[in-house]
């Protein structure tokens, strides 16, 4: 059954706990119980964070939660370091005795996180004194390192409406209870810490190597050496896998080289991150790139890296595990703009209604294509004739993009800009090159060598006296757009100053969701301290109270004092409302105002966010959220049962807008009603619409879009995955981003009269 946590029996432990906890001055002094470690994407780490609480306070009664950026990812394949990563820890702080139950976290993006889940290698413990037990085939090649003692800026309250510390009774110790005492609650236990900064190799380099641990899910009759030891069970990623193997076999592909190959049929050019010389002069040159750069010294940086999905590793020779992915929520990317220049993109009018509006409010896809393909860069040109009559209408654009490897960028990309009907991208025809597509990551490496220098990517940009510096030259990575009257022509009719407002046409790279919603809202600032400022910035997020939110200045239980951007429809279609702005919206409009992005601080019950036109499968730009972890295959490995407990968890933390739970507003949840316990759990079927599954060129997956084993139900449907050979009601398998938006029960009806899934469709 469903838990519920607020109840009088969690009242009356919580009395009892405080008695306990009190006492205690080393929390998790039996140790680590490590349950669920995941990997990946900022869009699921919220509701994850409130899945882990939930998860404590129903087995123990309280929870200590600890968030900070400052842990690192090492992939020992290739001794590349990802670092800053923003990280949560919840823990039970009432095991005194024996290990305390672990969840933990670590934020990355898509394509880092896939990645460092499917990362292994062949080791040899050489400490081992078992002739048998030396040569092990499949040992987690990515880890992780977390700060031991004090956690700097505590708290640094990651998880929105979640206060870092120790808490008993409820969240934030709320229905009666209380904050914990009497321990160290500004850092990680250090058993905790101990746990997570051993790598697998360290692990099983002993001289009795033990078996895998527990939360990997190895079926303990599999002998030792071909046991999966893994670091991440789970790896949250905004796309599928399948998708994002693809993004990374496109990063690494020479600079304007067909993917896959020509000969397999490809269709994209390109990005060149792994071609020598330049990126990398290493012997697994094509394998190994060069890092993705933010373009506003804020030091941030992914590398990419070869993988795969199935198999051995590429790079290290391990042996992967077989996997599944489960779907969590829907979730649309939002189309943001800055509110800085009140004659430009921030113009407001009083409508009709009397209320406050944008001037811009809406984009076209063909118009919004022609921005991120680099053919246009000025203000006027997003909208209509009215628009353009504006006193400053000659304003340049500052386009924002995300790193390749991004789910966000390749739903992008993929949704809005590359795959509709008279983009720049036809299966019949060869790709565009880069330099005239506009889509390239970087310049040509004949132009900067380089690539990642040390002056590549320093934010240039000339402080003017308020001690603010607008972007005055390429930061290499992406492409500079400005015309310099031979080469980019786009932007020539709207120069402007070359350091100050309203700037220059510009592209920048953001790294992560957050940078990206902070440089709209001109919140960054360098090293030096001067704030880097984009003036008319355009750029996408996934939406939710947590990313959207930024772009409020402050926050009071459901109002803003001022907005720093606004969000714009596509093609008149609303992301997040029913009527466009959410204006009109009966009877719960958009409280923040049309087109502003509504806010919440969770101090207060937070308004549905009704994602309508995602249901309806209206709006274009939109996924999947879901989690990868590892497939069940007879005799050899079980799904973890914690994995499945968080996910199911998510699900009901997303979805709830009752009494006595928190609406997050991240996503609608795919799932509902979700019931269970202990790793089995059931639930009806939330989103009666889907993106056709089809076979990406050079895949090796086959599509499945996960209908024809529910045989038309989809109430009771266990969330239990299946593997790529024996899919399950609801689990599907091949690449979708970008295919075509159809509903559930047409696909019902095609099987029903062909007696296959309605595949390969793109849109």
């Amino acid at each position: 059954m469903k838990k519920k946590l607020f109840t009088v029996a969690l009242a009356l432990a919580a009395l009892f706990l405080l008695g306990t906890v009190a006492g205690a001055q080393n929390y998790c002094s039996g140790g680590a119980n490590l349950l669920f470690v995941g990997v990946g994407s900022s869009a699921q780490i919220n509701a994850l964070g409130y899945a882990a609480a939930n998860l404590e306070l129903s087995n123990h009664g309280s929870y200590g939660l600890i968030t900070f950026k400052t842990a690192q990812i090492t992939d020992s394949r290739t001794g590349l370091i990802d670092t800053g990563l923003t990280t949560f820890v919840v823990y039970d702080p009432t095991a005194t005795t024996g290990a305390c139950d672990t969840y933990v976290y670590f934020q990355t993006d898509s394509g880092v996180g896939d990645k460092d889940f499917f990362a292994y290698e062949k080791y040899t413990a050489t400490a081992s004194t078992v002739s048998s037990k030396k040569d092990f085939k499949s040992i987690g090649a990515a880890y992780a390192t977390v700060p031991m003692g004090a956690i700097s800026g505590f708290p640094v309250n990651v998880i929105k409406g979640m206060t870092d510390g120790c808490w008993v009774g409820g969240i934030n110790g709320g229905s009666g209870g209380t904050a914990c005492s009497g321990g160290a609650e500004n850092q990680i236990p250090p058993n905790i810490v101990t746990a997570l900064n051993t790598s697998p190799q360290a692990y099983v380099n002993q001289p009795v190597p033990p078996a895998a641990p527990a939360y990997c899910g190895n079926v303990s009759s599999v002998t030792v050496t071909s046991q999966y030891y893994c670091y991440f069970n789970a790896a949250g990623t905004d796309v599928r896998p399948e998708d994002v193997l693809y993004a990374t076999t496109r990063a690494l592909t020479a600079y304007d080289g067909i993917v896959p190959p020509k000969t397999d049929g490809g269709t994209l050019a390109g990005l060149g991150y792994g071609q020598s010389p330049g990126c990398t002069t290493t012997a697994n040159a094509g394998k190994i790139g060069c890092p993705f750069l933010d373009s506003f010294n804020q030091g941030s940086q992914f590398f990419v890296a070869d993988w795969a999905l199935s198999g051995t590793d590429p790079l290290a020779g391990g042996t992967l595990p077989s996997y599944t992915t489960l779907a969590v929520g829907a979730v649309p990317v939002v189309i943001i703009a800055g509110n800085e220049d009140s004659n430009n993109l921030g113009h407001t009018f009083t409508d009709a209604a009397g209320n406050t509006n944008y001037t811009y409010n809406n984009v076209n896809r063909q118009i919004l294509q022609q921005v991120y393909s680099g053919y246009t860069s000025c203000v006027a040109d997003l909208q209509s004739a009215s628009a353009a009559n504006l006193a400053s209408s000659a304003a340049p654009l500052q386009v924002i993009q995300r790193e390749a490897l991004s789910g966000t960028y390749n739903t992008f990309e993929f949704t809005g800009i590359r795959t509709q009907q008279g983009g720049p991208l036809a299966d019949s025809a060869a790709p565009d090159a880069n330099a005239d597509s506009g889509q390239e990551q970087f310049n040509d490496p004949s132009v900067f060598p380089g690539h990642f220098s040390s002056t590549d990517c320093t934010y240039q940009g000339t402080v003017n006296s308020n001690g603010v510096a607008y972007p005055t030259a390429n930061c290499f990575d992406p492409l500079f757009l400005s015309y310099d009257g031979t080469d980019i022509k786009a932007g020539s009719q709207c120069q402007g100053s070359s350091n100050s407002a309203p700037g220059l046409p510009v592209r920048l790279r953001a790294i992560g969701t957050s940078q990206l919603v902070k440089a709209v809202g001109n919140l960054l600032k360098t090293p030096a301290g001067y704030a880097v400022s984009v003036y008319n910035p355009i750029g996408y997020s996934f939406s939710g109270y947590a990313n959207l939110g930024t772009l409020c200045s402050k926050i009071t239980g459901t109002s803003c004092s001022s907005f720093l951007g606004h969000y714009l429809t596509v093609d008149g279609i609303d992301p997040m409302f029913a009527t466009p702005g959410g204006e009109f919206d009966n009877p719960n409009p958009n409280t923040s105002g049309a087109f502003n992005p509504p806010v919440c601080d969770f101090t207060v019950t937070c308004p549905t966010i009704p994602y309508t036109h995602i249901k309806d499968g209206s709006y274009p730009l939109w996924s999947i959220l879901r989690t990868i972890t590892f497939a069940p295959v007879t005799n050899k490995v079980v799904t973890p049962a914690a994995v499945l407990d968080m996910i199911a968890n998510e699900e009901i933390a997303a979805g709830c807008n009752g009494s006595g739970c928190t609406y997050l507003g991240d996503y609608a949840p795919f799932l509902t009603n979700v019931t269970g316990s202990n790793g089995v759990y059931t639930g009806n079927l939330g989103l009666f619409v889907y993106r056709s599954h089809f076979k990406q060129t050079g895949s090796k997956v086959t599509p499945v879009n996960g209908h024809s084993a529910c045989k038309g139900v989809f109430t009771g449907v266990s969330l239990q995955g299946g593997n790529s050979k024996s899919s399950t009601c609801l689990v599907d398998f091949g690449n979708d981003v970008g295919g075509s938006v159809l509903t559930v029960q047409s696909d019902v009806e095609f099987i029903a009269d062909f007696g296959i899934e309605e595949l390969g469709l793109r849109q």
